[in-house]
């Protein structure tokens, strides 16, 4: 699938370097720009589907050149503003001159990600409104399994109602694109769709809920969907609920009021039944959020829905990702319906692409199919008894604390699939500090993807 192209462009080069690196260990390609020439330049060599554009640069600054591509119409992508000088003029000039967000400096890393997540999500959603695409990439749960018809009995009740919505089940078993298809089937295109990793949230969450470009005023009448919402500390969690339950909020540093209209789709990993029993998550939130709960089972609970579900990628990803066609076996399907999928129907989704883009355009073979779960189970951890690790008292205590920690840390990766948001939940580390130390370590998120 093509990566998300976005281009930076700022005059100084830490700051520029700094945001490329974060920005491409997260997956998005990158382009940067020193200057006005440049970013022109970059534009015309490849567009990108975002901008991030500083507004104090010495040969022209970031308003005029805002102003002068949306005069030009030579910009047709999402462009958010940065500055460390910044004032509410400025803002409120570069939000009337088109620009989507603005963002001050220092940089907040959660921040900084989020915005980049929320903007390409919406300039992907306004994309496919103007564009009336014919082709439906959000699909009803595959399978007949009776746990995915009891799932799908619930969806056509849920698409009629206004309530929040608690979506639960393992890692990969479809919790966002169902939430995209609840949001789907009540609004189609007509309000806007925000996405919001707990992950991210830190001590500015109040402030990035309410805001003026905050994540309720951008969310309007449509759906703020909240991934991983068992992440928020108990302090988010209840500024979270007052606000809900009141149905209104005041925009940060401002006094009007505004009306709460959206609804929140609340995903977690986790069982938050048990996590409120056990006093790790707020009563009061969840039984404001679980007004609908969905529960979506794994593979193990629905093995007889996998053929299907082979069958589906191997006939849409030729088409949506232009992989090679070929044709899957009945042996091929029992060898992958047996197999344990530890991360679900985004396992298995994976597992097509690869054996799709394997080999030529024959049928995939049963060795084929060895051969790369044989590779998958490659990373399994090393039993604690193993000489490698006995090995580690016979070095200096910082070369065996450096040692472990790169071991840890590729292990942690290779598990999430590359994913650094994952690995800094897992690992109990801030971001920034984790980029620094993967970087220290030579350990690049990229090549756990590829591998």
């Amino acid at each position: 699938m093509t990566q998300e192209h976005i281009l930076i462009v700022d005059d100084e080069p830490d700051i520029r370097n700094l945001i490329s690196d974060i920005l491409a260990d997260e997956g998005y390609s990158v382009a940067t720009a020193a200057n006005g020439d440049e970013a022109n330049e970059q534009v015309k060599q490849r567009p990108p589907q975002l901008i991030l554009l500083d507004i104090w640069m010495p040969d022209i600054d970031g308003i005029s050149l805002l102003k002068s591509w949306m005069e030009n119409k030579l910009v047709n992508v999402p462009i958010v503003m940065m500055s460390g000088h910044g004032t509410v003029e400025t803002a409120v000039e570069a939000t009337r001159l088109g620009a989507k967000d603005f963002i001050e400096k220092p940089l907040s890393l959660a921040k900084l990600l989020q915005t980049v997540a929320d903007t390409l999500a919406q300039f992907e959603q306004e994309q496919a409104s103007d564009s009336n695409n014919s082709k439906q990439t959000i699909t009803e749960p595959i399978g007949n399994s009776a746990a995915i018809k009891n799932i799908k009995s619930a969806l056509q009740k849920i698409y009629k109602t206004k309530n929040h919505v608690v979506i639960e089940g393992q890692s990969g078993t479809g919790k966002y694109t169902t939430a995209m298809l609840i949001h789907h089937n009540r609004h189609n295109a007509s309000q806007p769709c925000i996405l919001f990793d707990a992950q991210t949230a830190d001590s500015s969450f109040d402030k990035h809920l309410t805001e003026a470009q905050g994540l309720f005023n951008k969310a309007k009448a449509g759906s703020l969907i909240i991934s991983n919402i068992d992440c928020l500390n108990a302090e988010q969690q209840n500024t979270l609920f007052s606000y809900l339950k009141l149905k209104q909020f005041t925009i940060y540093g401002q006094n009007s009021a505004q009306a709460i209209q959206f609804q929140i789709l609340a995903l977690s990993k986790k069982d938050l039944v048990f996590l409120v029993n056990n006093g790790l998550f707020s009563a009061d939130l969840y039984e404001l959020l679980a007004e609908v709960k969905l529960y979506l089972p794994s593979l193990e609970q629905r093995q007889e829905d996998i053929p299907e579900l082979l069958n589906y990628y191997a006939n849409t990803l030729p088409d949506l990702e232009q992989t090679p066609y070929r044709k899957m076996s009945f042996a091929v399907q029992n060898r992958l319906r047996n197999h344990t999928w530890k991360n679900n129907i985004q396992e298995l989704k994976n597992t097509v692409r690869q054996l799709l883009l394997a080999g030529g355009s024959g049928e995939i073979s049963l060795e084929e199919v060895e051969q790369l779960l044989a590779k998958a189970n490659i990373s399994e951890p090393q039993n604690a008894d193993s000489s490698s690790n006995s090995s580690l008292y016979d070095m200096p205590l910082r070369e065996a604390r450096e040692a472990f920690e790169k071991d840890y840390l590729l292990y942690q990766l290779k598990a999430v699939g590359g994913r650094v948001g994952e690995l800094a939940k897992i690992a109990g580390m801030e971001r920034t500090h984790l980029y620094r130390k993967l970087r220290t370590l030579n350990i690049n998120p990229k090549d756990i993807e590829k591998s």
